[in-house]
C-alpha cells in the first residue's frame, strides 16, 4: 500500500519536489491546520512500538512526544536544565499503524516565569497528500530547574 506524504517535500540537492522518502530538507506546503505550528520531530512505527492490537503503543507515543518536545523545550528556554511537569489530557484521534512516519508538531502557548507550556498535535501521512491525519495531540508543560533542582526563572534560547 502506497503512503501519501503529507505535504510536498523538497529533497536534498533538487530543485523540485517530490513525494518520496528522500533526505528531506524542508516543506513547501505546510497543511493549514499546522499553521503556527513547529514541526518538533519524526518518528517511524515499527513492531516493537505496537501494541497487542497492532496499533502504536499509547506509552510509547507519549515518550516520543516528551523526548522531541523536551529538545524543544530546551532550545526555546536556553538550558537543557528542564523537566517534564504536566502532560495535559492526551487524546488519541486514530491509531498509528506499523510503517507510518510519526510527525510531532509544537507550538508554544503559555511562557511563565519558570515554565512553558506547548500545545502539540501528532499527525501522519494518509491519503490525501496535503491533508495530514491527526493522530493525538496533547498539551505539555516543561519547568527549568537551578543547580539544585528548584524551579527557576528562565530567558528566551533561540
Amino acid at each position: 500500500m502506497k503512503r501519501a506524504w503529507p505535504w510536498s517535500l523538497r529533497v536534498c540537492g533538487t530543485s523540485g519536489t517530490e513525494e518520496k522518502p528522500g533526505a528531506v530538507c524542508g516543506m513547501t506546503n505546510k497543511p493549514e491546520k499546522l499553521k503556527g505550528y513547529q514541526l518538533a520531530g519524526r518518528k517511524i512505527v515499527m513492531y516493537p512500538d505496537l501494541n497487542f492490537t497492532g496499533r502504536l503503543f499509547g506509552g510509547q507515543l507519549m515518550s516520543w512526544i516528551d523526548e522531541v518536545l523536551a529538545a524543544a523545550a530546551m532550545n526555546l528556554m536556553g538550558t537543557k536544565n528542564i523537566v517534564t511537569k504536566k502532560f495535559g489530557e492526551i487524546v488519541f484521534d486514530a491509531p498509528g499503524l506499523l510503517g507510518d512516519v510519526v510527525e510531532i508538531w509544537y507550538r508554544p502557548v503559555k511562557e511563565g516565569v519558570t515554565s512553558l507550556s506547548m500545545d502539540c498535535r501528532v499527525v501522519v501521512g494518509r491519503g490525501e497528500p496535503s491533508m495530514p491525519e491527526q493522530i493525538s495531540s496533547s498539551t505539555v508543560v516543561y519547568v527549568a530547574l537551578d543547580d539544585e533542582g528548584l524551579p527557576s526563572p528562565w530567558s528566551k534560547g533561540d
